[in-house]
This record gives C-alpha cells, structure tokens and sequence, in this order.
C-alpha cells in the first residue's frame, strides 16, 4: 500500500506493526459513536485488558459509499475530529484512520484481512457483527475472518446489535430523527447530545440590531436538523453556555442560505474565529415568517425563557 495512513493523533502513520502485546480491533464507519458502537468497544476493552493488547479501532474517511454509490452516500452525524474524539472518550487507545480511495476500494477482503489486521496491526482479537462487510464488492464477513483468524492464532468475536424501541441503533437511523428534529431520541440514541461543529464566523449583525446577538456559526457537511428554532449549549474551550438557536434560511429576513445562529443566554463576549461545537437539546418551533423584526423580537425573547426553563 503505497501511501500514509492517516491517524488523528500524529497524522501520519507508518507501515509497521505495533510494539509487542498486539491489538483488539474493530472495523468501520462509527459514525456519531453511538451507544451501540460503544457497546462494541467496551466488549473490545473486555477483551483486551488481561493481556494488555492495545484497543484499536479503524475508520475510513471519506464514507465508503462516496466512492461505491455516491448517491447513496449520507451526510456525516459528526467531523471526522468529532468521530475521532469520542472514539477516544470510549475508551479506545489508537484510532486509525484509512483515506478509502481507488486503491483501498479495489483490495481484497483476504487482503485486508491478512495486510492490515494480522500484519500491520498485529490483530490478536477482532470483534465483528454478523452484517460486517468489508474488501472488494464486500466479500468479506465474519466467516471469513474466522478463517483467516484461524491461521494466526487469533480470535474472532461477534457483537450483537443494540436495540432501543424495538429497532437497532445504528447511524442511519439516527441522521433520520436528526433530519426530521426529533432530538431528544436522536440524543438518547447517541447517548450524548447531537452537535453541530464548525468556526464562529462574521454574519449581518441582524440579531443585534434586535437585541438578540447570535454567533453565526459555518458547518460543515453534517446532517441538517430540521429547520427551526432549537434549545441548546454552545461548547467554547471546554465550557458549556446555554442558548436559543435558530437553524435554517430565517424567513422573516428573507434569507435564502442555510444557517447556524446562537444566541447565548445570560452572556457576552467574542467569539469570532473560534471553533465552537452546539449540542442540540431539544426543538422548540419550526421555522416562520413573522409580520416585522418586532413581532419576531418578542418572539425570539418568549424562546428564550422556554429555553431557560427547559435547561434548567
């Protein structure tokens, strides 16, 4: 394989196995780090504890399906820095990070397998689901990581799919509560608030004129929440400040481009050229057209105290 890997911690990483105690591995997209991924990766550290093997997970970036099927191809739930950063907050040692291209997607399954799990990364276990498909055309399944675990002296170990509400977790269905702004769910899936990243950018200072500044906030391709007004808290450095968002094209100013607008409660300040991450709580409205900037002033400002009560 003739280029770097890309790894999140050092960026790059070169082509050799790791030191001695070997790897716990799983494998796939892990977008949003939801709670069943997560149940994945305690069973991984399970695994890997008594003999100190090191939890290792790996990721593809761009999402496979932008080369396979792009227009299948979803709008991430989280940035590859986000994805990358809860991975580690679950209690995985190294991420590592494949670019799926030509190259990779051309590979064998048995390639794979033997290249990147059992030489590279030393596997001594890898967990697996029973739909875990991977290589060329996505012959690759457990049965044939058994096999081939077989012939390394490893060990191949299935994890079951977490269901909540009588449906398995997994991404998509996560993006569709997001997309549809059913938060709440989305949020109890994810087992964390869903969050929008991106940098705090100059807008038209409209928010201000009506005395409700907000901090106009450029994503990235993530998945879009429904349009409308939204409870939830801005992360700056760490910090958590609450705020009444508005996500959408606002109407009552004749907008047309999408945008990420929060207002902070109870708190001022300059947050320009910052990256900032919004945890989204809950939908309070949908968007609408308000007769003039008075009427959505008192509007905005009645947001605002529910927004209050529910963030307690």
């Amino acid at each position: 394989m003739g280029r770097e890997w890309v790894q999140e911690d050092q960026l790059t990483l070169q082509q050799h196995p790791l030191a001695s105690g070997g790897s716990a591995i799983a494998f796939g997209n892990f977008d949003g780090v939801h709670i069943g991924h997560r149940m994945l990766i305690d069973q991984l550290r399970a695994v890997a504890a008594p003999t100190g093997q090191r939890v290792t997970v790996i990721t593809f970036e761009p999402h496979p399906l932008r080369l396979l099927r792009p227009d299948k191809a979803p709008l991430a739930l989280d940035t590859l820095a986000g994805r990358t950063s809860w991975l580690h907050k679950a209690g995985v040692d190294q991420v590592v990070v494949l670019p799926f291209d030509e190259e990779l997607r051309d590979r064998s399954a048995t390639w794979f397998a033997e290249e990147i799990l059992f030489s590279r990364l030393d596997a001594r276990a890898v967990i697996a689901s029973d739909d875990s498909r991977f290589g060329r055309g996505g012959k690759g399944d457990i049965a044939l990581l058994r096999r081939i675990a077989a012939s390394h002296g490893a060990r191949v170990l299935r994890c079951p799919a977490v269901s909540r509400q009588g449906e398995v977790v997994s991404s998509s269905r996560i993006r569709r509560l997001v997309t549809a702004g059913e938060i709440p769910l989305a949020n109890k899936l994810l087992g964390r608030p869903y969050a929008l990243r991106g940098r705090v950018v100059h807008g038209d200072a409209r928010g201000r004129q009506i005395g409700f500044p907000t901090a106009n906030i450029e994503t990235g391709e993530q998945v879009r929440p429904s349009p409308g007004v939204y409870v939830g808290r801005l992360e700056v450095d760490g910090e958590l400040l609450d705020a009444v968002c508005n996500l959408g094209t606002r109407p009552t100013l004749d907008g047309s481009e999408w945008r990420v607008e929060a207002h902070l409660l109870d708190w001022s300040g300059d947050l320009y050229d910052r990256e900032v991450s919004l945890h989204l709580v809950a939908r309070l409205r949908g968007e609408r057209r308000f007769a003039g900037l008075t009427e959505l002033s008192l509007q905005i400002a009645k947001d605002c105290e529910i927004a209050r009560s529910r963030l307690g």
